[in-house]
This record gives structure tokens, C-alpha cells and sequence, in this order.
């Protein structure tokens, strides 16, 4: 069973998030599924992120990553 939230990227490494319902916000998280465990974002670029919305994590969708998948 595959425990990340996308296939393009390794179990662990950082990914952007977005929201459905506010595609201007921003976060990082690991690659790790599910997004629901845990409400822990990280900001690796020292940038302000914003706050995080108060939407339900189901709400929060990958930002596409290029390029095949890669093994878990």
C-alpha cells in the first residue's frame, strides 16, 4: 500500500499544498498519507505562508508535480 499523498514525489520529501477553495494559499507538508494524521506545515523557504484556512483537510489538494512517478 502506497502512504504518500502523491506518487511523483518520495515518502517523507516536502510537497506544496493548496486549497480548493483558496488556490492563492500556500503550504508544505511531507509526503506522507494520510493528510488528515496530522495539521503540520512546514515553511522550508523562510517566506510568510499566510495562515492556514479553516477548511477541512479534505479541502487541501497536491499542487502538480512534473515528471514520472517514483517508487516508495
Amino acid at each position: 500500500m502506497d502512504s504518500r499523498l502523491t506518487t511523483k514525489a518520495p515518502h517523507g520529501q516536502q510537497i506544496a499544498l493548496t486549497c480548493k477553495n483558496h488556490p492563492d494559499l500556500r503550504w508544505s507538508n511531507k509526503n506522507i498519507a494520510p493528510l488528515g494524521c496530522r495539521k503540520i506545515f512546514f515553511n522550508l523557504m523562510n517566506e510568510p505562508m499566510g495562515p492556514e484556512c479553516d477548511c477541512h483537510f479534505e479541502e487541501l489538494v497536491v499542487i502538480p508535480i512534473e515528471g514520472p512517478d517514483v517508487p516508495e
